[in-house]
């Protein structure tokens, strides 16, 4: 098939789009490429990349023709990702969390082009008992809202001749060739490898749904590669925990790990575990569990396959606060800009 996959060049994206060339798929991305686009270059067959703003091609009839021209596929994970890089600019975030997805689901629908979304169990918020697809949402922050809102848009949208597939993924973890560490198990790897020591905000009782980001790109594929799938809502998680419960689990990799508990003037609120039972409907097993994935991550940072994993590079709010300092620049240049960090990173 010809996929194309928004915001490929990003942490799910690295990892999705690998497996894809690797079952014959012919793939397209478009990337505004703030992180980089230089290990998507490096792969083999090639892969298509269109280097954009996604809001810029979508409002360009022509722009957007070319961008859907023979795709049988859309696997659509361009966003701002995660909720403190989507509070520092919340009108930026609807723009291109919600709206973006909101054109290009109604551009894909007028060619008869299938559309996988990308979603987020964030969405549940604070919820009670097994948060399943068909109960309430309760998004607490910005970005949680703007994915409650594409979902909604979504199953609008859905008819007899024309039905999306939107993935309510758990919180990622594990190796990316576009490494992030802000997340909450890949944090952990970072700080219990070089301080032997993991920062526990407020009392670690919340409970999150976690999944490995291989298994999640596993998941993505499995609907591309199945448009008759049983359900239009799927979560996609592996193991749901508290945030507590990961301390046992890096005290086992690293007896010296000691945790921190870290006092918080607003407490967070978010707390939900996941329902898994489409999933399974849909014939979906994740394999990679918490502590395989950790260690994965602690043994890239130990060989220095990750060689600064302190770099703010890694992390997207920060990385994005950096970038809005140089705002003034015109897109290109900016691009130019991070062509040349790039190279000298390598």
């Amino acid at each position: 098939m010809n996929i194309l996959v928004t915001g490929g060049a990003g942490y799910l994206g690295s990892v999705l789009i690998p497996k894809l060339l690797v079952r014959g798929h012919k793939v397209r991305t478009l990337d505004i490429g703030y992180f980089g686009v230089e290990h998507i270059r490096a792969m083999r067959p090639a892969v298509e990349i269109l280097r954009d703003d996604i809001r810029a091609v979508l409002a360009d009839q022509t722009a957007t023709e070319a961008l859907l021209k023979g795709m049988d596929v859309v696997i659509h994970l361009a966003a701002i990702s995660n909720d403190p890089s989507a509070e520092l600019n919340p009108r930026l975030t609807e723009e291109v969390n919600f709206e973006a997805t909101r054109d290009l689901a109604v551009a894909c629908k007028a060619r008869g082009c299938r559309f996988i979304f990308s979603s987020s169990c964030s969405v549940y918020g604070e919820a009670a008992g097994e948060a399943s697809e068909d109960g309430q949402t309760n998004p607490l922050t910005a970005y949680a809202k703007s994915k409650v809102d594409s979902d909604q848009f979504l199953l609008s949208l859905a008819d007899a001749n024309w039905r999306p597939a939107i993935l309510r993924n758990g919180t990622l973890y594990g190796f990316s060739p576009r490494m992030r560490f802000d997340l909450v198990i890949n944090i952990f790897s970072y700080c219990s490898t070089l301080y032997n020591e993991v920062r526990v905000f407020g009392d670690g009782q919340q409970w999150r749904p976690f999944l490995h980001v291989a298994d999640c790109a596993r998941a993505f594929i499995h609907f591309a590669e199945n448009p008759r799938h049983k359900h239009v809502i799927c979560n996609i998680a592996h193991e749901n925990f508290r945030v507590v419960d990961l301390v046992e689990i890096f005290q086992r990799i690293n007896p010296a790990c000691k945790p921190v508990y870290v006092k918080l003037e607003n407490p967070d609120l978010r707390n939900y575990h996941v329902s898994v039972a489409r999933m399974k409907e849909e014939g979906i097993t994740p394999t990679v569990k918490v502590q395989a994935g950790a260690e994965e991550i602690i043994e890239a940072i130990v060989t220095g396959r990750i060689a600064d994993p302190e770099a703010v590079y890694y992390r997207n709010a920060k990385w994005l606060k950096e970038l809005s300092e140089l705002g003034s620049r015109d897109h290109r240049s900016l691009i130019g800009m991070l062509d040349l960090m790039a190279s000298a990173r390598r």
